[in-house]
């Protein structure tokens, strides 16, 4: 699956996506300015962690994210309710994406203390592979994707993959 995350400056930032089938979806969200987006924050955790079910496999599988919320605002219903059964890797691979990537200041022993007590509260079975080495990767990566994103402005497109 191909992702393009989509800057420009003064605009709502957008993703498209060409799934594994060949099929397409769009949606965009409000801007994080020079922060990078959540989903691709998202797309790191889960593509390092091997969560296969999180946000990205299901939209590879053909949930369409800007029609699930939708959905839900229409409903009054919670988001995840459109995103089908066995939740478990799109709820760690939620507490991994908001693990305060932007706070500099954390490290990956306060990072991996916040995820095994957030998976202990929604008692969720926290992934082996999520150590504070691995955690040290993540950052990396998205201080990589951040710095790539910056530098965008005013506008340009970051293509990612999903496998």
């Amino acid at each position: 699956m191909t992702i393009r995350f989509v800057r420009i400056v003064g605009q709502p930032d957008r993703i498209y996506v060409k799934r594994t089938d060949g099929s397409e979806t769009a949606w965009d969200f409000p801007t994080l300015g020079g922060e990078i987006p959540h989903d691709m924050v998202h797309l790191v955790v889960e593509s390092m962690f091997d969560l296969r079910k999180g946000f990205w496999g299901r939209v590879d599988a053909g949930v369409d994210p800007r029609r699930v919320n939708e959905m839900a605002s229409r409903k009054g219903t919670h988001k995840y309710d459109g995103y089908g059964d066995d939740l478990h890797d799109l709820f760690v691979a939620e507490i991994l994406a908001s693990l305060m990537w932007q706070m500099r200041e954390l490290t990956p022993a306060d990072r991996l203390a916040a995820f095994l007590s957030n998976c202990e509260k929604q008692s969720l079975t926290p992934p082996p592979q999520v150590t504070e080495e691995s955690l040290a990767a993540v950052e990396q990566r998205l201080n990589e994707l951040r710095r790539q994103w910056r530098a965008l402005a005013p506008k340009g497109t970051l293509e990612l993959t999903f496998a």
